[in-house]
Order: structure tokens, then C-alpha cells, then sequence
């Protein structure tokens, strides 16, 4: 039987990737994004590839929306054996924090850190009638330090995130659910090519990571699979940085 899994943020960038990956394996996915028309795209790229995929809108931010898109996947599939959270929004690039408007700040940390939260929520209730499962949330490299790119709403949410994974590691280890986090650093991708326009301060950031270039969608990918599928479950409240020696945990 086909296993089930959620990913947020599934419209571009590393949430398509990793959500095609699960579908080519053979899992039932649950493609999530509030821009529906992205995961629609990716659903009709991937029929016939592998496993079930279905494009879900949803706001992370809103308790309501994530209840209706959980019961709608359990509804189909009767469980959800993994959640990824990968879903989160961020502000201009180079916002000084004093010039932050209160309705970024909500929705930087509404989509990053609360999504987590709801995410959780509505789906640990589900692994727990069925003995367990995995939750794999993403935080940033400013979660293990600070984004002077995107600004105190990104670090503080991608902070909250690490917070969250621990305390729902330590909480439900006994019940079967294990719960870890991604880090990654500055990805070669739509976000990073947004952000700076400019090809000096690409420049910059590249010399300031030690193994001196971007890193690849792939690469985060293949951590997400290996914490869906190999890790021991004996690990647990991890955060794994994936960011070329960026930032080097204490």
C-alpha cells in the first residue's frame, strides 16, 4: 500500500522538487501551495510517473484552511505517514527591521513559523491513530544565525521553526512521531536570483560560503528523502544545516 505524504510550498522551487521526487517513488502526495495553479502544473507534469498526485490550495497561516486540506487528504488516503513543511513566505530583500511593516512582519512569520505550527497540529492527531510518522519542517540558515537579506521577520520565524521542531520531538518521541528540521543555506534558484539582482552582492554571498558556490535544489531533496526514509527513528529534534559550511553549529 502506497505511503502518504504532505508537502507545502510544493509550487516551486525545492517543495516542486521534493514533491515529484515522493511521486516518482510511488507515494500518494499531497501537493500544497496557496497558489493553486502551481501545484496544477506540477500534478500534470507528474501523472503516470509514479505515485498518486494531487494539487491542494491551501494558507498555511490559517487554522481553518490547513483543518480542510488535512481532512481532505486523509479523506483520500486515510493517513499521512510523512509531513513536510516547506511552505513560507518573506519580505523585500535588505529591510531594515525599524522600517518592518506590521502586515510583512504577520505574514513573514504567519506562513514560516505558524504554518509549521498548524501543519503539526492538524496532522500529528492522524499519526497518532496510526502508530507514528514523520515530520520534517524547514528553517534557514538565519534560523542558526540571521538573514541580513531578508530581515528580523525571516529570523525570527526560521528561529521559531527550530523551537517548534524540538519542543514536538521531545513531545510525541514516545509516541512514534519523530521530528526534525532542514537548514539550508542561499540555493542556485528563483529565490536567491529574486533577492540579488545585483551580480556583485551574488558574488559576495558566494565567497562568503566556504565551498565557494550556491547550493542545488538536489541537494536539499536528498536530505528530505533521507529523513522520509532512512533515518533512524532514534533521531529526532534534529536540525540538519545543509548550507556549504555557511554556518557552523555551535
Amino acid at each position: 500500500m502506497a505511503k502518504t505524504v504532505i508537502v507545502t510550498g510544493a509550487g516551486r522551487g525545492t517543495g516542486r522538487l521534493v514533491a515529484a521526487r515522493f511521486a516518482a517513488n510511488g507515494w500518494n502526495v499531497a501537493a500544497v501551495d496557496l497558489d493553486q495553479s502551481r501545484v496544477e502544473h506540477l500534478a500534470a507534469e507528474g501523472a503516470g510517473t509514479g505515485g498518486e498526485l494531487r494539487a491542494l490550495q491551501a494558507d498555511v497561516s490559517s487554522d481553518r484552511a490547513v483543518a480542510d486540506m488535512v481532512a481532505d487528504v486523509v479523506d483520500r488516503w486515510k493517513t499521512v505517514d510523512v509531513l513536510v513543511s516547506m511552505a513560507g513566505g518573506y519580505g523585500p530583500s535588505f529591510r531594515a527591521s525599524h522600517e518592518t511593516p506590521e502586515d510583512e512582519w504577520d505574514m513573514v512569520v504567519g506562513s514560516n513559523m505558524k504554518g509549521v505550527f498548524l501543519c503539526a497540529k492538524h496532522v500529528i492527531p492522524v499519526m497518532l491513530r496510526n502508530g507514528g510518522g514523520r515530520i520534517i519542517n524547514f528553517a534557514s540558515n538565519a534560523g542558526r544565525s540571521c538573514s541580513p537579506v531578508l530581515g528580523c521577520s525571516y529570523t525570527a520565524a526560521k528561529t521559531g521553526v527550530i523551537g517548534i521542531t524540538r519542543h514536538l520531538a521531545k513531545e510525541y518521541a514516545n509516541r512514534g512521531i519523530v521530528v526534525n528540521t532542514v537548514a539550508p543555506g542561499p540555493l542556485d534558484g528563483d529565490r536567491v536570483a529574486d533577492q540579488l539582482r545585483n551580480p556583485e552582492d551574488r558574488q559576495a554571498l558566494m565567497s562568503s560560503i566556504p565551498v565557494g558556490r550556491l547550493g542545488r535544489e538536489a541537494e536539499i531533496s536528498d536530505v528530505v528523502m533521507f529523513l522520509a526514509l532512512d533515518a533512524p527513528t532514534y533521531m529526532t529534534g534534529a536540525i540538519l544545516d545543509v548550507n556549504g559550511g555557511l554556518v557552523l553549529a555551535a
